[in-house]
């Protein structure tokens, strides 16, 4: 395989698996809805070897669920698992930042400066699908460095479980709530209280931002409900 082959090959694989989340997410494909792999392959102009690569990245990242003898199903936003998953990440990021606040290093105080930068200096006005899933990944990136600031690895598996499980409802909530400058300043009370060595305060702004969460993805289900009323109603 020559150099151009794989250039191309990647190239393929990366737009099927941008477009194919780009339908996800726009609900193009719906919540729920089944996915057939013959259809979705004709659609986006593709063999099947680049759509089932990118249906295994979608399911890594909660987007879609695979069953055996079924195929991929389009996940679904369900406000109850999610409402109950938000309060065990409560629990979690508020230990997290208490903890962290015992026992961070100054290297682990500048990375989290580092992210809370990072985070500052995205464009908020940018849609585009580049911007939106650097904003994802840097959202979760920053609660990352504050458990692992904590030096507790039984945390850093259970955040990383429950932040997994959290994946589509963490993304609709970039894509259709505006944030603005919300999540900055939110991450920003956390990353100063702690950087503080402040207990009482980074356990508040943990606790604050996680609610502010739940707010917008109440919201978000309200929206879902309408986007799926028929035509006409």
């Amino acid at each position: 395989m020559t150099a151009d082959t794989v250039t191309v090959t990647s190239s393929v694989r990366r737009r099927t698996y941008e477009q194919l989340k780009a339908l996800i997410l726009s609900h193009a494909v719906r919540p729920a809805e089944k996915l057939s792999e013959i259809a979705l392959a004709k659609r986006l102009g593709v063999s099947r070897t680049p759509l089932r690569e990118a249906l295994m990245k979608l399911e890594e990242e909660g987007l879609v669920t695979s069953e055996r003898n079924v195929g991929y199903t389009v996940a679904d936003l369900d406000i109850e698992t999610v409402c109950h998953l938000l309060e065990v990440r409560k629990a979690l990021d508020v230990l997290a930042a208490e903890l962290a606040c015992d026992r961070a290093s100054d290297d682990d105080l500048a990375a989290i400066r580092d992210v809370v930068r990072q985070i500052g200096e995205l464009r908020k006005d940018d849609t585009s699908a580049e911007n939106m899933a650097r904003r994802l990944e840097l959202g979760l990136e920053i609660h990352r460095v504050v458990v692992k600031a904590t030096g507790n690895e039984a945390l850093l598996r259970a955040t990383d479980q429950i932040y997994q499980q959290l994946r589509l409802a963490l993304w609709m909530e970039v894509l259709w709530v505006e944030l603005g400058d919300s999540d900055y300043e939110e991450h920003r009370a956390i990353a100063e209280a702690i950087g503080a060595r402040d207990r009482e305060a980074a356990a508040r702004a943990a606790a604050f931002h996680v609610q502010s969460s739940l707010e917008n993805l109440v919201r978000l289900n309200e929206v879902t409900k309408l986007r799926r009323l028929p035509r006409g109603v």
